[in-house]
C-alpha cells in the first residue's frame, strides 16, 4: 500500500485546487482562469521533464501515449472550464463533492467496462453510498 501517501498528496493538491477555483470564479473570467491553469501546468510539466532529462532518469512515449497524454489535457481542460463555471453558480461545499463522487463512480465504472477490473460486493456497496451521498448532498 505504498501508494496511499501519493493518493492522499493527491487528494490534498486535488481539494486545493477545487477551493481556489472557487475563490477565483467571481475574480477572473473562466476562460482566463483556464488558461493560467494551463500555463502553469505547462510550466510545471516543463521543469519536471528538464529536471529528469538534466538527471539522465530515462523517458519514453509510445504514439498510444501520446495520444491518451492528449487526450487527458482535453479532459482537465474541461474539468477547468466547468468548474470556473460550476462554482460561479454553487458553494463549492456542494459542487466540489458532488463533481468528485460522481466522477469517482464514472471513472471506476470505466475501469470495471473497458479494463475489466474486478467486481466485488464491497465495490458495489461503495457505488450505493457514494450515490446515497451525492444525494444527501446535493439535497441537503
Amino acid at each position: 500500500m505504498r501508494w496511499i501517501p501519493y493518493a492522499a498528496a493527491c487528494a490534498m493538491f486535488l481539494a486545493s485546487a477545487d477551493f481556489f477555483v472557487k475563490l477565483a470564479s467571481s475574480r477572473i473570467s473562466s476562460s482566463l482562469g483556464a488558461m493560467v491553469y494551463g500555463l502553469t501546468t505547462l510550466t510545471a510539466g516543463l521543469a519536471w521533464v528538464l529536471y529528469e532529462r538534466a538527471t539522465g532518469q530515462p523517458q519514453f512515449a509510445t504514439p498510444q501515449g501520446w495520444g491518451y497524454a492528449f487526450l487527458v489535457g482535453l479532459a482537465f481542460s474541461g474539468v477547468t472550464f466547468l468548474l470556473y463555471i460550476t462554482f460561479t453558480k454553487v458553494e463549492v461545499s456542494v459542487g466540489s463533492p458532488t463533481i468528485r463522487l460522481t466522477a469517482i463512480v464514472l471513472a471506476s465504472l470505466l475501469g470495471i467496462l473497458a479494463l475489466r477490473e474486478p467486481v466485488t460486493w464491497r465495490y458495489v456497496l461503495g457505488v450505493v453510498l457514494a450515490v446515497a451521498g451525492v444525494a444527501l448532498i446535493v439535497l441537503r
